[in-house]
């Protein structure tokens, strides 16, 4: 990460087994793993990664975006509303990682960086989030059907709080929250992340339960050394 300024988490890559630096799981590495070892090409893989029990299925689209399926659980009570917010903070358990999804986006308008994680901490602490593995905090900042997103995310192993430019599990957890609420399906939904692109969702809803979830987005190769450095192109 000294090496790499711009790295927000670290994935160790063997055959088909991921495996993050703090054990969490990670869904913008898991689409970079399908690039690396599908070799940029179209097709899909099977994929163990840290945090999950099941094989995750990955790869790449014939329009050379990457996807994978994000590790929810069926139950939609793994997503609550905490009580006391008026609806505006959810939180939802994921495995191999939690998120607080938070509507409230003008708690963090014209904060700099460091307020804003200072407060997203100290939120953890105050739900007694941080005994965790990892935790996200899902600001959003909803406009009719747009929805834009600052993620903070906590990995309590390696002791790291980001606020990261894109985050894949905590849009797929957004749009838990959307699907639970609306009781039906959504598929490509443009989650807006801080660097301005997209990562869209899709989860398929029946009988009262949440199926499969797939996220799908734009990511390419920048450094090809002995360890590869994998951008999301967001």
């Amino acid at each position: 990460m000294n090496l790499y300024p711009n790295v927000e988490q670290v994935g160790f890559l063997e055959k088909n087994k991921l495996t993050m630096a703090g054990g969490e799981f990670c869904g913008n590495a898991t689409r970079s793993a399908a690039l690396i070892l599908l070799k940029g090409r179209p097709g899909k893989i099977n994929l163990k990664v840290s945090g999950v029990k099941n094989y995750l299925k990955a790869g790449i689209r014939k329009n050379g975006e990457t996807y994978s399926e994000m590790p929810i659980f069926n139950d939609v009570n793994k997503v609550i509303s905490i009580p006391n917010t008026n609806s505006t903070e959810f939180l939802v358990e994921m495995q191999g990682i939690y998120h607080l999804i938070n509507f409230n986006y003008k708690q963090i308008e014209n904060l700099s960086t460091d307020e804003i994680k200072k407060q997203a901490k100290s939120r953890i602490e105050q739900l007694n989030l941080n005994k965790l593995s990892a935790v996200g905090i899902i600001y959003v900042n909803q406009k009719k059907e747009q929805y834009l997103i600052t993620p903070v995310v906590y990995v309590r192993k390696i002791d790291t709080l980001f606020l990261e430019t894109a985050c894949g599990s905590g849009s797929t957890a957004l749009g838990l929250v959307l699907v639970k609420n609306r009781k039906s399906s959504i598929n490509l939904i443009p989650i807006i992340q801080p660097s301005g692109m997209s990562i869209k969702i899709s989860i398929d809803y029946k009988n009262n339960s949440f199926k499969k979830a797939f996220i799908q987005g734009p990511c390419e190769i920048i450094t090809n050394n002995e360890s590869l450095n994998v951008k999301i192109q967001l």
